[in-house]
């Protein structure tokens, strides 16, 4: 045991960080979905997973890159913790209020823009088929029509939407947030078939685990206390689907594991989580002699709202900005993903290292509060969406991304237009200010005409 700490103190250090997130959700019966708690444990199970080394492109982070990874925890942290600390000064509840349902919602026209959403996905799902002749998991070769040589155009678009739909259903499947029996019914069928169909037509990792994340985050407010042993639960289930997804996809080199060594069939989830910090470190520490990427001042830091006007994308053309693949900071070819510090960095150099956590902790900490009282779907749907992505932080800035961009503008349009309802206005005469204003014409005129 010793030796292990002796070999593995960076690993060591951030599983005993991790477990104590856990730990302290169990015996402080606190909740585990909280903002500092799943940013401190997301962060701190994937470095300490990186810190194995299992792959030689992990090198030990300079200090310029522990200066980064540690600000960025700190400032988010801090954010959440002044926010409530101001709560608590005011006596503002602060633990989850259990769930009951919105008064006013107009839950059928919800389920009719989940419908909505959920045809745009089977679009996409349409024009993969067409191009495969089949949904890819029944076709011959898989990996051939996963591979980016495949160029699906915008149906790649609309089928990588199906985690929405899975969202805006999953809303409503809950019977102690929704008493609408029929609608439930639908919407529970509705979440399992577009997984199930999403999975045949596309199998995508990030896909499964967007849907399967924001099920577990809404059934943690909106049915029962989700366990940190069932979540443990789910992260070796989800190594398991990653193993057999990226057998699917060939990137073992065949789709075929059997008598492959456990240390061979694991490394490529070890180097999924690593190369995000080798790549950090990579990113951040430019050689003396060139510089790996030059910084865009906070212009690219936009990229996800303007992607689609081609705006951001003439910028990155113009100054040779990566793009979302990370081509020029990517440490080892073909592993290209980093954490999100390294796209706050590059946009606006420590200062947004330290501010943006800052802020990204104060708001979800506002919004997180609100669940401490009644609820709507708006306010649940929301904290739902950005806690995951705040979870999945060490894979991706998803606010640099287009799509996910759409999706939270599409989450706040369809429950605040499903919970809108005109006020119920009365007759003007019927008004005790109509009467006033009546009374004071008639002796108006009752006064001019003595004069």
């Amino acid at each position: 045991m010793f030796s292990w700490v002796t070999e593995y103190p960076e690993s060591i250090f951030a599983f005993a960080l991790s477990l104590f997130c856990l730990v302290q959700a169990v015996w402080l019966k606190k909740d585990f979905f909280s903002p500092i708690t799943v940013y401190v444990f997301s962060q701190s199970i994937t470095l300490g997973i990186a810190y194995l080394r299992l792959d030689e492109a992990m090198s030990d982070f300079k200090p310029k890159t522990w200066m980064i990874w540690i600000l960025g925890m700190l400032s988010f942290c801090t954010g959440s913790f002044l926010v409530k600390l101001i709560a608590k000064s005011k006596r503002v509840p602060c633990d989850i209020a259990p769930p009951s349902p919105p008064r006013n919602y107009n839950w059928c026209l919800h389920l009719v823009f989940s419908f909505v959403a959920f045809a745009a996905f089977a679009v996409g799902v349409f024009g993969v088929v067409q191009m495969a002749g089949n949904l890819l998991i029944f076709t011959d070769d898989p990996a051939k029509w996963m591979s980016k040589d495949i160029n699906y155009g915008y149906y790649a678009l609309l089928v990588s939407s199906g985690p929405l739909s899975v969202l805006l259903f999953s809303v409503a499947a809950f019977k102690k947030f929704n008493d609408d029996r029929a609608v439930r019914v639908v919407s529970k069928f509705m979440v399992l078939f577009t997984i199930t169909l999403n999975l045949f037509a596309y199998p995508n990792r990030t896909s499964l685990f967007f849907s399967v994340g924001f099920l577990i985050i809404l059934a943690n407010y909106m049915y029962k206390r989700i366990s940190p042993v069932i979540i443990s639960i789910f992260l070796v289930l989800a190594v398991a689907v990653f193993v057999g997804i990226s057998s699917l996809r060939a990137q073992y080199g065949g789709s075929d594991v059997q008598g492959k060594a456990m240390d061979v069939v694991m490394k490529l989830p070890y180097i999924y989580v690593a190369n995000n910090y080798w790549n950090l470190d990579y990113a951040v520490n430019s050689p003396t002699d060139r510089e790996i990427h030059p910084h865009t001042y906070g212009i690219d830091f936009f990229h996800g709202i303007f992607e689609y006007a081609r705006i951001s994308g003439s910028f990155r053309q113009s100054f040779r900005w990566d793009d979302a693949f990370n081509e020029r900071i990517q440490k080892v070819y073909g592993f290209n993903s980093v954490s999100y510090l390294w796209d706050v960095y590059k946009d606006f150099h420590m200062l947004g290292v330290f501010f943006l956590p800052l802020l990204c902790g104060m708001g979800l900490t506002l919004l997180y509060l609100k669940l401490c009282g009644p609820y709507s779907p708006r306010q649940v749907a929301l904290y739902s969406f950005f806690i995951y992505f705040v979870g999945w932080w060490f894979f991706t800035s998803g606010y640099k991304q287009g799509i996910y961009c759409i999706w939270g503008m599409l989450v706040f349009a369809v429950t605040t237009a499903c919970a809108w309802k005109l006020p119920k206005g009365r007759l003007p005469a019927d008004t005790p200010v109509s009467d006033k204003v009546c009374g004071e014409l008639q002796a108006e005129q009752q006064v001019a005409g003595e004069r």
